[in-house]
């Protein structure tokens, strides 16, 4: 999946794609630099390995161009990363779309018999074209239970429940814009009916309400949609079939009342008769869509999904687990959700691509909680239930932004008066969100000052300092610029784990670029059997190869400064020693895998890798990035044991690629 950065580079290529456009151009539409955009570049020709047909062209002096060599593979590729474009000329692939459309409209809505060699006239496509446009079908019916068959004197057509054709018809058409499409493609009869869709919309409105029963807006447009598809399939002979004896239990229920009143009212504006099972058919749709119907799953398994719930979440995100709001909330969601699953009854959310693209954090987060629910394993859950879940986490992540506030610790080396002033800038403007917990010097920071603190405020450049916590460096008066960072900070402050990192978001280099600028073989060991003296000696040795004569007794002096202001070790396993100030003139990272275990000390007795930093006194380009991943690392306990297996320096390099791209 593109990230948006990616895509904004596919749409703005595509919309002239006979022309290459220069980086310089493409930083200017995407507000960042020319190096960003090579790296971009890099990413995307690799991603789009995976489709022939398109290449993303780079020529020295001209820039990037978009070549299409298979416009099939181009929809595909649009389709699987939620790239739309208006400004996009699609005609060549609407071409395949009017095809595909134009099939299924003959599959689904016509009666008469459609026979292969007939249709490969009348599109004027060879074979072989039309044989992969019906493969192409076929994999799209295949989630919704339909198959296509042929028979010599039956031609080609559709097998399957009416139900399960009347989703695929609900799922196909809507997604691709309903009313354009259904006027386009199944010859406007469907809207041609003796009853309007206002109509339709004001009696199913007028049954609600009578009923006390409450819908979204979005869940009436779509209901009102069934019924309109639901006098079209009846009129021309489609019917659906009986309800499962356990569905039949809906007949007890008001939904069915209210279900029976619509179509009473719509049977008499149409003069048509709705046998009882598409009033069946209407309650299972009222019932699975309105809120508050947790009543008609029994309470043995509402227990069981709370408790599954909870053991999901534990596992994931024990923080949450105690989130009454939460887990009531997702119950009751997850309650109606099951009754829609075993309805095989479709719910619409015009959220879905938007959370996808946007919110992909919390949208995993919702897939990862509801596939280890071992009800819900059976079923194919589509991307708009599971984004309807993560709308809950999403509503959470909120509430405890507003429900906290930050501890802040603030860091002033200009006296007493200034620290005051900064102090009260930062409380006056931010108030509602921090709590500042202290102000302290550079030489008063320590473990304990640290505790409990979410980020930093400091007047002092600490970037010679690694922390697990973010860092905004200020000026004591406190600048708009500066409070607009720092609220842009908190915004997106991730609450969700241990460490509460900032969300990597819009970073200018990439760790790939960065790299071998940093690291060497000639600087990476795989050790055992030694202590932490021994380590420490051999990594600082290994980058003093340009350096002058004091500096390996500098090095080991001004690390030892900075452990005792902090801890530098990083979870359980990890060490990042590193200076007080820069002490070489190039930057180094000198890396130990160790073998066995290290004692580093008392409270830390099995560290299992070392990261030395050393950073120079003229430049530090890029060490930002790789001190995140280095903190990305802790999180990652299947990495470590990966990389404590390498057998070389290319491995290891390989595998620290990984770490931002998980």
């Amino acid at each position: 999946m593109l990230n948006k950065k990616e895509k904004q580079i596919i749409q703005y290529l595509m919309k002239d794609r006979d022309k290459f456009v220069t980086s310089k151009e493409l930083a200017a539409h995407l507000n960042c630099s020319d190096r960003t955009i090579r790296t971009y570049y890099k990413t995307l020709v690799e991603k789009l390995d995976d489709y022939s047909g398109i290449d993303l062209i780079s020529k020295q002096g001209y820039g990037y161009k978009l070549d299409v060599l298979d416009d099939d593979a181009l929809a595909d590729f649009l389709e699987e990363n939620h790239i739309n474009d208006h400004h996009f000329d699609y005609q060549s692939i609407t071409d395949i779309n009017d095809r595909y459309n134009y099939l299924l409209n003959k599959l689904l809505f016509e009666q008469n018999e459609i026979y292969f060699d007939d249709l490969v006239d009348e599109l004027y496509v060879s074979r072989s074209t039309l044989s992969s446009d019906f493969k192409k079908i076929r994999q799209k019916f295949k989630p919704y239970h339909l198959k296509i068959e042929s028979k010599a004197n039956k031609g080609v057509y559709v097998t399957g429940s009416e139900r399960d054709k009347r989703r695929f018809i609900m799922d196909y058409f809507i997604s691709s814009g309903f009313i354009d499409t259904m006027h386009s493609y199944v010859d406007n009869e469907l809207l041609n009916q003796r009853i309007s869709f206002e109509e339709l919309t004001i009696i199913v409105l007028d049954e609600c309400r009578e009923g006390g029963l409450k819908l979204s807006d979005f869940v009436i447009q779509n209901l009102v949609i069934h019924i309109a598809l639901a006098i079209r399939r009846i009129t021309e002979g489609f019917k659906i079939s009986k309800l499962e004896e356990e569905e039949l239990k809906l007949r007890e229920l008001p939904e069915r009342q209210i279900a029976d009143n619509i179509l009473k009212r719509v049977s008499v504006s149409t003069g048509i008769d709705f046998p009882v099972e598409e009033v069946d058919y209407i309650t299972l749709h009222l019932i699975s869509k309105s809120h508050g119907n947790a009543r008609y799953v029994s309470e043995s398994m509402q227990e069981r999904m709370r408790q599954e719930l909870i053991d999901s979440i534990e596992k994931i995100n024990p923080e949450v687990k105690n989130d009454f709001q939460l887990i009531e909330g997702l119950l009751a969601h997850l309650s109606t959700m099951l009754i829609r699953l075993e309805g095989k009854v479709v719910l619409e959310n015009p959220l879905t691509t938007e959370i996808q693209a946007n919110y992909q954090e919390m949208y995993q987060l919702a897939e990862q909680v509801i596939t280890t629910m071992p009800t819900f394993q059976s079923f194919s859950l589509t991307p708009n239930e599971i984004a309807y879940i993560a709308l809950h986490f999403m509503a959470a992540k909120e509430r405890y932004k507003e429900q906290r506030k930050y501890n802040v610790l603030v860091i002033c080396a200009t006296g007493y008066g200034s620290a005051q002033m900064l102090k009260s800038r930062i409380e006056n403007e931010l108030g509602n969100l921090i709590s500042i917990t202290d102000v302290i010097g550079y030489y008063e920071i320590n473990d304990e000052k640290l505790k409990g603190i979410d980020f930093i405020v400091s007047s002092i450049d600490l970037s010679n300092l690694i922390f697990n916590i973010p860092v905004f460096t200020v000026s004591v008066f406190l600048t708009d610029e500066e409070l607009q960072e720092i609220k842009h900070g908190i915004s997106h402050l991730n609450t969700s784990t241990s460490l509460r990192k900032m969300e990597d978001e819009t970073s200018e280099l990439s760790v790939r670029e960065v790299f071998d600028d940093y690291f060497s073989k000639e600087a990476f060991f795989i050790l055992s059997n030694v202590s932490k003296d021994e380590v420490l000696r051999k990594l600082v040795k290994s980058i003093s190869k340009h350096e002058n004569d004091q500096f390996e007794k500098r090095m080991l002096d001004m690390m030892k400064q900075r452990e005792a202001m902090s801890s530098i070790i990083f979870g359980e396993h990890i060490a990042v020693p590193h200076p007080m100030k820069a002490v070489g003139s190039k930057h180094h990272f000198a890396v130990a895998l160790i073998q066995d275990e290290l004692l580093w000390d008392d409270q830390y007795p099995s560290i299992k890798i070392v990261f030395l930093m050393s950073m120079s006194i003229h430049e530090n380009d890029g060490l930002p990035e790789l001190t995140s991943a280095i903190v990305d690392l802790v999180d990652e306990p299947d990495l470590q044991e990966q990389m404590l297996a390498c057998q070389s320096f290319e491995e290891f390099r390989t595998l620290f690629f990984k770490i931002k791209e998980r």
